[in-house]
């Protein structure tokens, strides 16, 4: 067939070599006279030590790294930095110093633990204004002295250690354009901070953790699309009950327990905090791996005291409840939404694989007797093998 990618436009070929860890994409100059130089021109600069096990072995990836970077031109911007490396901290610190240099505007670090002990200085990171996207994962940021992200649209941060809340104020104060934003596995020397957090003004999408990082609801309250991760049992468990700030703009809500859910009524309590929530979805991811001895007892009956929420009674169109197992909770729950959501369109129930085929007709003809409010609610069960829907 001859060779077709060499008669591609050399952009759609840089694009392709974009895709590739940068040593991979340097090692194609021996194809072709045009290759030669070809990935120079890719503005993504991608390198992954994960692979690398011997000390020569690594000895040789930070020297073709190093190679790599201070090769660029110095004129052309760099679309994307991607680092997952264990290399030493002060190396670290030069090839991201090289990469702020150089313009970045995508910017991905993914370290490993032993930087919570002895980090690299990512101080020249927080004043790049050119950055649009930020992801940190696995380091210590110490204070930081002064943030001014301008343009920066999307910050991601995973299992980092701040020395106290208040560095996490100050980095979030310095993103005044800031969009969208994933918190998970947040740890704190100090579990206090002296200085408040403020809404963010441009905030539509939120991933938060609540297990570590409960209290930054309050920093995504105005967000339009909120998830909440890791909720192992209730919010604030083994602290202070926490309360819940107004979730005014939020329209989808999406809500993954560690484990599985023992407390429905909590949620509704947390719908009276979204008055135009629009779609509810809920995920336990785990529950399958829980044993069902007991389960039903532990939760018993419950029945929602207060005023129905704002947004069951005019909003939520569309709610789904997945690795549903049919527990009473699980099943008031559903009964309660289907019979107080007047505008209700859609309720997928979608069992968990360790449902077996035995136990799916008998669940959803329990759900198909619930009353529904919504003369247009379309109740459907996908089970592992099928899907039921009236």
């Amino acid at each position: 067939m001859g060779d077709l990618i060499s008669t591609l436009p050399e952009e759609l070929i840089c694009h392709i070599l974009s895709f590739l860890p940068t040593l991979e994409a340097v090692r194609t100059c021996v194809l072709s006279k045009r290759w030669k130089t070809l990935w120079r021109s890719v503005l993504t600069l991608y390198f992954d030590d994960s692979l690398t096990y011997k000390k020569e072995e690594h000895a040789r990836f930070v020297q073709s790294v190093s190679a790599a970077i201070f090769s660029q031109d110095q004129r052309q911007p760099i679309h994307k930095f991607r680092l997952k490396t264990y290399s030493n901290p002060a190396t670290v610190t030069v090839w991201v110093h090289a990469a702020v240099q150089l313009r970045v505007q995508h910017l991905d670090l993914s370290l490993s633990s032993q930087y919570v002990q002895h980090p690299p200085n990512l101080s020249s990171i927080f004043t790049c204004k050119t950055l649009l996207v930020l992801k940190l994962q696995g380091t210590k940021l110490e204070p930081i002295s002064s943030v001014d992200l301008p343009f920066l649209k999307h910050l991601h941060l995973q299992d980092l250690r701040f020395s106290k809340r208040a560095c996490l104020a100050e980095l979030l104060s310095g993103c005044p354009l800031l969009e969208d934003f994933k918190a998970k596995r947040l740890d704190f020397h100090e579990d206090v901070t002296d200085r408040e957090f403020k809404t963010l003004p441009n905030l539509l999408r939120a991933k938060i953790s609540a297990r570590t990082d409960v209290f930054l609801l309050g920093v995504v309250s105005n967000v339009k699309f909120l998830h909440i991760d890791e909720i192992f049992f209730r919010f604030g468990e083994g602290t202070r009950p926490y309360i819940f700030p107004m979730f005014h703009n939020l329209t989808h809500l999406e809500l993954e327990y560690r484990c599985y859910n023992d407390n429905w009524s909590q949620v509704v309590e947390l719908l009276q905090h979204c008055p135009k929530l629009q779609v509810l979805v809920t995920n336990q991811p785990y529950f399958h791996q829980t044993k069902m001895n007991g389960i039903n007892e532990e939760v018993g009956d419950w029945q929602y005291r207060r005023s129905d929420p704002e947004c069951i009674l005019l909003h939520l169109k569309r709610c789904y409840l997945n690795d549903y197992r049919g527990t009473s909770g699980e099943f008031q729950f559903a009964t309660y939404i289907m019979g107080n959501g007047r505008v209700l369109e859609k309720m997928r129930i979608r069992g968990g694989f360790s449902v077996n085929q035995l136990e799916e007709p008998k669940l959803f003809k329990e759900l198909s007797s619930c009353t529904r409010c919504s003369t247009t609610c379309k109740l459907s069960f996908e089970g592992e093998r099928d899907l039921r829907e009236i």
